[in-house]
């Protein structure tokens, strides 16, 4: 297969996600099981110039605040953790050495307030336990785990094809507050094998697409504690007309985030069972 085919299949690929993920996901769709990190892609995350320094910053908030058991709300009593608000700040600082390699490090920063009953067990109520709820509360603000990521544009001509590699580092502590279980804590532990790719494409003078993938990959465990491989993909397409006038850019993108089981730690007696999730997220944006 010569270059240029497997430029074709890629990038046809490419397309098919984007429309299979834009029209609908069809398979069971499960919330996080517990203080999931957002991890953004997308046409934000993509090398857009050729200016060889960037610098951003980036605030996120998540409210957790409901069980959800496939695509349908679930009750609250068999789940101790009762809310978990999240503010996630990072600091992306990029270069790019040349046309074709570049650098991103990521520094992200949590500020997370967790509400949980000690008294509980997942799975279990109080009262079929026979206990008497003890809610408690944590507040952790604390540095997360930090993302080294490389990327190379080489693949195509016009460098709309990339790739990109890197490792996420054991900066976070994963022993913040003992209330907090370990896929809650700011961090894992864990050194994290970090690939994925991107491109972007025409549909005409006004519309463009593009689509990314990322697969988060944990090398080992630590302290008896291994969190789930975790894969991202991402698709989707934006309005260009506006910008003209305007400079806005109208986005609509798809996010797919699917999360395998978490192995040892705390709650390896009934917790890990709980853990991993499929979520889908349609997202219209501005830029």
């Amino acid at each position: 297969m010569n270059p240029l085919d497997l430029r074709s299949w890629w990038r046809a690929g490419a397309l098919a996600l984007a429309a299979a993920l834009l029209a609908g996901w069809s398979a069971r769709l499960e919330a996080c099981a517990c203080g999931c990190q957002i991890f953004d892609l997308g046409i934000s995350d993509m090398p857009t110039t050729f200016r060889s320094d960037r610098l951003t910053l980036q605030y996120s908030f998540m409210d957790q605040d409901e069980n959800q058991s496939g695509s349908a709300l679930a009750g609250p009593a068999y789940n101790p953790d009762k809310r978990i608000q999240t503010s996630f700040y990072t600091v992306n600082v990029g270069h790019q050495f040349n046309h074709l390699w570049g650098v991103e490090v990521a520094v992200p920063y949590w500020q997370r307030g967790f509400v949980t009953d000690t008294a509980g067990a997942p799975g279990v109520t109080d009262g079929q336990a026979g206990a008497n709820p003890d809610v408690q509360s944590a507040q952790v603000d604390a540095l997360s785990d930090v993302r080294v990521t490389g990327m190379y544009l080489g693949l195509s001509d016009d460098m709309s094809i990339g790739l990109t590699f890197g490792l996420k580092l054991p900066t976070g502590p994963y022993t913040a507050n003992a209330l907090l279980d370990r896929d809650t804590e700011p961090g894992t532990g864990t050194t994290d094998l970090l690939l994925g790719a991107f491109d972007r494409g025409r549909l005409g003078p006004d519309w463009g697409w593009y689509a990314q993938t990322l697969l988060d990959a944990p090398l080992y465990a630590r302290d008896g504690y291994e969190p789930g491989n975790n894969l991202d993909l991402a698709a989707g397409f934006h309005f260009d007309g506006l910008s003209r006038g305007t400079g806005l850019t109208p986005l609509l993108q798809a996010n797919v985030t699917i999360r395998g089981q978490d192995s040892g730690g705390g709650d390896s007696a009934t917790g890990n069972a709980n853990s991993g999730y499929e979520n889908f997220y349609l997202t219209p944006g501005l830029q």
